[in-house]
């Protein structure tokens, strides 16, 4: 168990994607808060340790030689990174990931080499907690946990809450995304519930559900911004783009 959280670079900022549970909108969040920073003049690296590899999928449709897995066997970070047409820069994922063993330190180590190069980093994961997960939760500053709200998602968020703070010793700063929102006043009642515990541990910003746009920017590998200018889903991830850089984060 991890005791304590390492500072990364001052200005750095890692934010870990993070939930026990599929189909929240982890990858969808990794992919379009990446671009919509972006769009907010930040240099931004997306490392994709999920190893169905669905934020690689997302930006492009080509292979790539390098993956996160080099990075993990201590190859030159730098030449794992590659430039995407979106001006996201990505460290893709690997089917194979979940095989391989971690070396203690090893993802603070590699990021480190990268110093000054990136405002973010955004690094997508998987729903499997082991010890990539925990590697993951010590460089980040942010765990971002994007959750739907409907029973069986809010079970999976309070597990991975507790899992956070079991493997950080209670020393893990994480908000809520509400993602999938049919209509803000369809989720009033609970958002008050849930205020009563974790009011200072969610975003302000929730991400409304746009199905379709969602389906056919995957489809034609692009972020929604690209796609879907107007889209209230594009709209959500812009205005967390904009609440993660107001809070310094």
């Amino acid at each position: 168990m991890y005791q304590s959280l390492v500072q990364m670079e001052e200005n750095m900022n890692v934010i870990g994607i993070v939930n026990r549970k599929g189909g929240v909108g982890k990858t969808t969040t990794a992919k379009n808060l990446a671009y919509s920073l972006i769009l907010e003049n930040k240099k931004v690296l997306l490392l994709d340790f999920d190893p169905q590899c669905n934020s690689t999928k997302g930006l492009a449709s080509r292979k790539f030689n390098k993956t996160v897995s080099n990075v993990l066997k201590n190859e030159k970070i730098e030449r794992c990174i590659y430039n995407t047409r979106y001006g996201i820069d990505i460290i893709p994922g690997d089917l194979y990931l979940a095989s391989e063993s971690i070396e203690k330190n090893i993802l603070r180590n590699q990021l480190q080499l990268l110093n000054t190069q990136y405002d973010y980093i955004i690094i997508d994961t998987s729903p499997y907690f082991n010890e990539l997960t925990a590697e993951i939760l010590l460089v980040s500053d942010l765990i971002i946990i994007p959750t739907e709200i409907e029973v069986d998602s809010l079970d999976a968020m309070t597990t991975t809450i507790n899992e956070l703070n079991y493997l950080c010793g209670g020393q893990i700063t994480f908000k809520l995304l509400f993602t999938k929102v049919e209509s803000l006043k369809t989720i009033e009642n609970d958002i008050e519930e849930l205020d009563t515990i974790y009011v200072d541990h969610r975003f302000q910003t929730y991400i409304r559900y746009h199905k379709y746009a969602v389906q056919r920017a995957r489809k034609y590998h692009q972020p929604l911004a690209k796609r879907y200018k107007m889209a209230n889903v594009t709209k959500d991830y812009k205005a967390l783009a904009k609440e993660i850089i107001k809070e310094g984060i």
